[in-house]
């Protein structure tokens, strides 16, 4: 199913410095201003090139809109569900939000806990077929947070 990201932009509240879009009014965030290229610039073309395999993935799976910050980026649909925190050498490494712990120790190098239902599962990719059938399923499990589906059945 995909996601109409301009029918549930409206329902969203965006903030007046930055303009990003937020499920809650006056939610907590950096209005810090950062552009993907700024993110991408001078980082090694492997790890660039695993980035942008990991988005088309993603954008395979649906609709989302990407948030630059100095630090990372991260995806959302209605709320933020993914994010790509580093572009090492030879490497991505990001995480998915998840509502439950997997311990799959080939996908994940660590899960952190925040709250009863937001778990945090961090990985690495070091090539494209890192991208397994199982790690798409937990994208699709974390898109599915970003549309809030764990909220709002």
């Amino acid at each position: 199913m995909k996601f109409n990201l301009r029918k549930n932009v409206r329902q969203m509240w965006t903030c007046p410095e930055c303009k990003q879009l937020f499920i809650n009014k006056n939610q907590w965030h950096s209005c810090a201003q950062n552009t993907l290229e700024n993110f991408l610039r001078g980082k090694p073309e492997k790890s660039v090139e695993l980035f942008h395999c990991f988005i088309d993935t993603y954008k395979q799976i649906s609709d989302f809109r990407l948030h630059p910050a100095k630090t990372r980026i991260a995806l959302a649909a209605k709320m933020r569900f993914a994010s790509v925190n580093r572009l090492g050498k030879d490497f991505l490494g990001g995480h998915l939000v998840l509502t439950q712990h997997y311990t799959d120790e080939l996908c994940f190098h660590r899960v952190d806990q925040f709250g009863e239902r937001v778990f945090v599962h961090n990985f690495r990719l070091y090539d494209q077929h890192d991208l397994t059938e199982k790690f798409k399923d937990y994208m699709k499990k974390a898109y599915s947070v970003g549309l809030r589906e764990h909220i709002e059945r």
